[in-house]
């Protein structure tokens, strides 16, 4: 067998799941790896992260625009330069074949075409060798975020947060960790909520995300916190948020002052009156608050009077080994003085060593996070 039959890694591009799934099936073979993905955003960010050997995508998407397949490809060339872009479309006029060569197109191929076609292009097309042991399937689909939010794949692990200090430390609480378990890029939970911030659907991901948790973390709650991380952008409809989590609450037994809502520093809280009234609301019912990464940046702190946090999060770039860095030290210091003004308990991140733990001890910070306690895992291995 030749060295291209095994280094194939082709991304194929089109709005149509019918042409996607026909495509790769008749396209499988010994040593190509097939990943197809079925909206510009989901491409964009696999070509941000891998470099596929070949793509092919359809010149029009389910866009505004019409031409998404152009803008595409354009941006897999500027991330992706190795790999050769073969266009399609069911209209080939001149003008349009001269953009997608100026744009990086290699090829083109008007629809209707049989797929020996492409498959002696691939071949054409060699290009630097990509070995795709890392994938164990020949087809990766890369789901629709649609698919996404109503996943059973779409599963958190919980990190322990502990009370440090004392002879046997025990848990304050479990963070939350969302976690998608399909086998794709997806996986890494960043390009996750990218994606789902490209879509402009962030505060949905949030939601579903909060619910997945609350229905796997209920065992948890029993005897400790469940801490979640919430996007400010999920806090632009604080209203929904506040209902679903009451409504799950009761329907799991779960306390609401069991319940602690991260604000992450992904994103700017909305300056409104609404968004703060919803916390205002949420505080009411039981539901607690966190200020998280905090160190990290300061673009919640002038918010902390209205936010009325319980508790804060020192970020692991300032935690781990905090105490061989003077400058760490006195950051961290710092911070537990502003915790101490405004009434929250500090939670240090990032604590792997003894050490570390015992220097937040001396400092007394009450609690902590980090390897050394426990790496994120599922709820069944938490309660053995």
């Amino acid at each position: 067998m030749s060295l291209l039959h095994e280094s194939q890694l082709v991304l194929i591009l089109d709005d149509d799941t019918m042409v996607t799934e026909g495509l790769s099936a008749s396209l499988q073979r010994e040593g190509r790896t097939i990943i197809t993905c079925n909206d510009q955003e989901s491409a964009e960010l696999l070509v941000e992260h891998i470099t596929p050997s070949h793509i092919v995508s359809d010149v029009r998407l389910s866009g505004q625009f019409g031409f998404e397949g152009l803008q595409f490809i354009r941006h897999a060339r500027r991330h992706s330069p190795e790999s050769r872009v073969i266009l399609m479309t069911g209209d080939a006029p001149d003008a349009l074949q001269l953009e997608a060569a100026e744009r990086g197109a290699v090829a083109f191929l008007q629809k209707p075409f049989e797929t020996k076609e492409l498959d002696a292009i691939l071949d054409l097309l060699s290009c630097s060798e990509h070995s795709n042991t890392a994938y164990p399937t020949p087809v990766i689909r890369m789901p629709m975020l649609d698919e996404l939010l109503t996943s059973r794949e779409l599963r958190p692990l919980f990190q322990p947060i502990v009370r440090i200090g004392t002879a046997t430390p025990h848990a304050l609480g479990y963070e939350a960790l969302a976690r998608y378990r399909g086998n794709t890029l997806l996986r890494n939970p960043e390009v996750l909520f990218q994606y789902a911030e490209r879509k402009q659907r962030i505060a949905e991901l949030e939601l579903a995300c909060v619910a997945h948790a609350l229905e796997a973390g209920a065992p948890l709650a029993e005897n400790a916190s469940l801490f979640m991380n919430i996007h400010p952008a999920a806090l632009s409809d604080g209203m929904r948020l506040r209902e679903l989590i009451v409504r799950e609450a009761e329907r799991l037994d779960i306390r609401l002052e069991h319940i602690v809502l991260e604000i992450t520093e992904q994103g700017s809280i909305p300056d409104t009156p609404a968004v703060f009234r919803a916390i205002a609301d949420m505080r009411a019912v039981g539901l607690r608050f966190a200020l998280d990464d905090v160190g990290i940046a300061y673009s919640h702190l002038p918010f902390i009077d209205r936010i009325q946090p319980s508790f804060l999060k020192i970020s692991q770039h300032f935690g781990t080994s905090f105490e061989t860095d003077p400058t760490k030290t006195k950051i961290v210091g710092n911070l537990q003085s502003l915790a101490r003004d405004f009434g929250c308990e500090l939670i240090l991140e990032g604590i792997e060593h003894r050490a570390t733990a015992e220097a937040t001890a001396a400092m007394g910070i009450k609690y902590g996070q980090g390897f050394l306690f426990g790496h994120p895992a599922e709820v069944r291995q938490l309660l053995s």
